[in-house]
């Protein structure tokens, strides 16, 4: 089948880290890589990595959570910027490769549906995320369910970010569950996943 992509696709990388799966819970830190896929390739052009304190400086998490990322709070709180400041970073970021790209980015994630609305809970409204963001995303999780019901991929292989990413033997900079981390993983998962088509 003839490839039929002729200009560069922009994809947005998102993951966050929050206190717990509960709407209320804070988001503590959401990373965005900006990625152009052009000749099978997908190559990292910009980033945002945010550390965020709640306007109200009050931290709604749980102690599962926090096992899970490891984000000392003490340490974290005098890192972080405050949720709006934050949101204007994001802003600024999406608009400018809005510019670039001419069309709505394509949001690239594990479960990025979790990711997405609590950026635009927290950080830009719903309406300015999507004049820069495409509501059309691309779920690693989906997406491997999919090959794995297909049989391109182990009946009893998890569709999780680290099992997959195990699986495929994806390198990545820091540790699973920092938001930057995920990213890298995701976009080396997605690139292994395109492989089985």
């Amino acid at each position: 089948m003839e490839n039929i992509t002729k200009k560069p696709t922009y994809m947005l990388g998102i993951d966050t880290e929050t206190g717990g799966l509960l709407p209320e819970s804070s988001l503590l830190t959401a990373y965005f890589g900006f990625y152009q896929y052009v000749n099978k390739q997908f190559k990292l052009l910009d980033e945002l990595d945010l550390k965020i304190r709640p306007k109200d400086l009050v931290y709604h998490i749980t102690a599962e959570s926090l096992e899970i990322n490891k984000i000392d709070l003490v340490k974290h709180h005098k890192e972080a910027i405050d949720e709006k400041i934050a949101g204007q970073h994001l802003y600024k970021k999406l608009q400018d490769w809005y510019n670039v790209s001419k069309d709505k980015l394509i949001p690239v994630g594990h479960n990025v549906g979790f990711d997405i609305r609590k950026v635009t809970t927290t950080l830009v409204s719903v309406g300015s995320w999507e004049n820069f963001v495409s509501y059309r995303v691309m779920d690693t999780c989906t997406i491997a369910q999919f090959h794995r019901l297909c049989g391109k991929l182990p009946d009893n292989l998890s569709c999780s970010l680290g099992h997959l990413a195990g699986y495929y033997k994806v390198s990545y900079t820091g540790k699973h569950h920092e938001a930057k981390a995920d990213v890298e993983m995701t976009i080396g998962v997605l690139e292994n996943l395109m492989k089985n088509v």
